[in-house]
């Protein structure tokens, strides 16, 4: 097939337009199709600060290759340093730029906090990321396995938040007064932006 080029956004700081290179029978999902793609910037600066854009669970990062591995809308997408992205999974070409839209986005917004000096290190992402386990987060909740959350236990309700499977402002719990010092435990554990990608809404 030719390459198609669509445009993502008329105007952006780093990823504007995405091309579609192939499109080939999915081998995980009867049909269902292969994407791959490729932006128009390289975006290995912006890689690792995506990583806590996502709930842990949701992203598998390959330091050595910078590669990034995301599991959103019931699919894989492989975003590379060179702006290669593979995704499966995926009904058609129109579906597949939908969905490359949104992690676009996600990469322009990034991009300008790197360049702003608002964006965490790609140390402190990856210090965080090899302390974090459901334990370090149920350390952090209330443990009072209230189920307001919808989970039978706080435990329970860590182990999903790591998934993606829930948010974290489900836990009432931790919006009230005497859960501070929890709230700045996990702002401690997790850092702020992995908190927001995890469903904080103080």
């Amino acid at each position: 097939m030719e390459d198609l080029t669509y445009t993502l956004f008329s105007e952006a700081p780093l990823v504007g337009e995405v091309t579609i290179k192939s499109v080939r029978p999915c081998v995980v999902a009867e049909n269902m199709v292969r994407v791959l793609m490729q932006f128009d910037k390289e975006i290995g600066e912006v890689i690792p600060s995506l990583v806590t854009k996502y709930p842990p669970g949701k992203v598998n990062y390959l330091e050595k290759k910078n590669v990034l591995t995301l599991s959103i809308h019931q699919r894989l997408v492989t975003l590379y340093p060179s702006g290669k992205v593979s995704m499966n999974k995926t009904v058609d070409k129109e579906e597949a730029v939908d969905v490359i839209k949104d992690v676009a986005g996600l990469i322009n917004k990034t991009y300008l906090e790197i360049q702003g000096g608002t964006s965490a290190s790609h140390d402190k992402i990856l210090e965080k990321l090899s302390k974090l386990g459901p334990l370090a987060i149920y350390d952090c909740l209330p443990k009072t396995n209230c189920q307001l959350c919808g989970e039978d236990t706080c435990m329970a309700f860590a182990m999903k938040l790591l998934s993606g499977d829930v948010e974290l402002s489900m836990c009432t719990e931790l919006l009230e007064p005497w859960n501070t010092s929890k709230v700045q435990c996990l702002e401690e554990a997790l850092g702020s932006e992995m908190m927001q990608s995890m469903g904080w809404k103080p």
